[in-house]
């Protein structure tokens, strides 16, 4: 007799290049004319540097761009308060 329990899919985790550019535009971020995402806060000028393959989060400092946080997109997530998650040092 044949099993018919089907298995469990798996489901791919993280974001796209394109789901990361809707979130952050959602949330005040400006497509710059190189493709990546500026905001600006008190603190100073933030961007997030979008690769093929992963992002960079950085900030301005008076000697240029200075990396706090980068992460695959695979490792990336948005949360349910609608923040982004999975950025590393």
């Amino acid at each position: 007799m044949r099993n018919t329990e089907t298995q469990p899919t798996k489901t791919k985790a993280g974001v796209t290049r394109d789901q990361l550019i809707a979130w952050a535009t959602r949330n005040g971020w400006k497509l710059d004319r190189w493709g990546h995402l500026k905001k600006d806060f008190p603190n100073g000028a933030h961007r997030l540097k979008l690769s093929r393959i992963a992002a960079r989060h950085e900030i301005q400092t008076p000697f240029g761009w200075a990396r706090t946080a980068s992460g695959y997109y695979k490792q990336l997530t948005i949360t349910a308060d609608d923040k982004l998650a999975g950025l590393n040092r």
